[in-house]
């Protein structure tokens, strides 16, 4: 489902990230947890993922394709009874950590005539409750391949992620009209060093090992520093 775009011409835009970003924790996490919970997930696909994910926190893997891995458990699931489930993981579990500092950076910008927009690996029915929670402009994120409504367990398109996220938003801008050296990023990962060296004002939001040491190099305004 692609999400519309701007509804007016601001004069700047500001991309986020999503997890650890404006939420405090990882959505997918929350996801995985509820699915099994509900026995939407089986437990040898549950253990599977805990195992990715172990993979990817300690480094020892390619992110990109471990990500697209921990995707696989959807493959069979209907697209609209994921899109249930994210709404519903989303008002019980995430909406309650949405970052107020976040919440501040969305208002100032929309007060000094600047675009709120989405710009995540995350999934698109994660991302669509967040976006329309907090009335954000656009969203840009992975979307999910289907066949007649049912889930594959691949991607439609790339997954926005690492030089992907730098390149969607370069081709956001032009399409809008947008100035990169004028934009902002709040992000909180190393993966993110693309897009952010790329914008005009990067912003580290609790930032990982990796992007915290970038950010005090460069001089990186860290907007909260919790990790």
């Amino acid at each position: 489902m692609k999400m519309p775009g701007p509804k007016k011409h601001f004069g700047y835009v500001a991309f986020y990230d999503l997890d650890h970003t404006i939420l405090t924790g990882n959505s997918a996490t929350k996801l995985v947890e509820e699915a099994r919970r509900r026995e939407v997930m089986s437990d040898r696909s549950f253990r599977h993922a805990l195992w990715l994910s172990i993979i990817y926190k300690t480094g020892l893997g390619e992110p990109a394709g471990i990500i697209n891995r921990m995707l696989g458990w959807l493959n069979g699931l209907s697209e609209e009874s994921v899109r249930q489930l994210c709404r519903e993981v989303f008002d019980v579990s995430l909406a309650g950590t949405i970052r107020p500092e976040i919440r501040r950076a969305m208002e100032h910008h929309r007060a000094e005539g600047g675009a709120n927009v989405l710009l995540s690996s995350a999934t698109a029915p994660i991302c669509e409750p967040v976006s329309q929670h907090l009335q954000l402009d656009d969203v840009i994120c992975t979307h999910l391949e289907h066949r007649d409504g049912i889930l594959t367990g691949g991607t439609d398109g790339k997954l926005v992620y690492g030089m992907e996220k730098k390149q969607r938003m370069l081709a956001y801008c032009s399409e809008h009209g947008y100035d990169p050296g004028e934009a902002y990023y709040y992000g909180d990962s190393y993966t993110d060093r693309f897009v952010m060296e790329t914008a005009g004002f990067p912003v580290a939001v609790s930032p990982d090992r990796r992007l915290l040491k970038i950010a005090l190099e460069k001089n990186w305004p860290i907007l909260v520093r919790d990790r």
